[in-house]
């Protein structure tokens, strides 16, 4: 049994919100938004257009680590609201690692491993090696293969470590 599974019991937004707060966000960084999640929004899609709202409303402009964490949020309230479009918790196999470069670049690629532990061993290399400080494995079912889409399985901050 995988003792950093605790928050097993949680909502994935639950959990999402939970990273915010230990990083210096709040749900102030959600519910002021007027900013709403499309079925075709990513996590990156997501983070740009609350950069570009808070930009246009003159307010300061939270960092890529709280504005990227206040999109998973959001993008994760999306799929709990709409299981049938939007599917929860993938099977092993398939899976795909986004790597969050400086800006708004990122990548997408397969990865190589079936089981998800080894998924996230093999993830972790592949983020440090581009030098990146955030990273998210995907399982593509229902959401093409365009980086932040499909099913997020869990995320990587150099900061943390793995997360859900």
């Amino acid at each position: 049994m995988n003792s950093t599974t605790s928050g097993s019991n949680q909502s994935s937004s639950e959990q999402f919100g939970q990273h915010l707060a230990s990083i210096g966000g709040s749900e102030a960084d959600l519910g002021g938004s007027a900013y709403t999640v499309t079925d075709d929004d990513t996590v990156q899609s997501v983070a740009s257009g609350l950069r570009i709202e808070q930009q246009q409303q003159g307010t300061p402009v939270s960092t890529p680590a709280i504005l990227h964490a206040s999109a998973e949020v959001l993008i994760s309230r999306r799929d709990e609201g709409d299981p049938e479009s939007h599917a929860g918790t993938s099977h092993a196999g398939e899976y795909q690692l986004d790597i969050h470069l400086s800006g708004d670049r990122s990548t997408r690629e397969s990865i190589p491993q079936k089981d998800l532990e080894q998924a996230r061993i093999w993830a972790k290399g592949r983020i440090e090696a581009e030098g990146a400080d955030f990273g998210a494995i995907y399982f593509p079912t229902g959401g093409g293969i365009e980086p932040g889409t499909g099913a997020l399985e869990c995320r990587y901050d150099r900061a943390v470590g793995w997360y859900r």
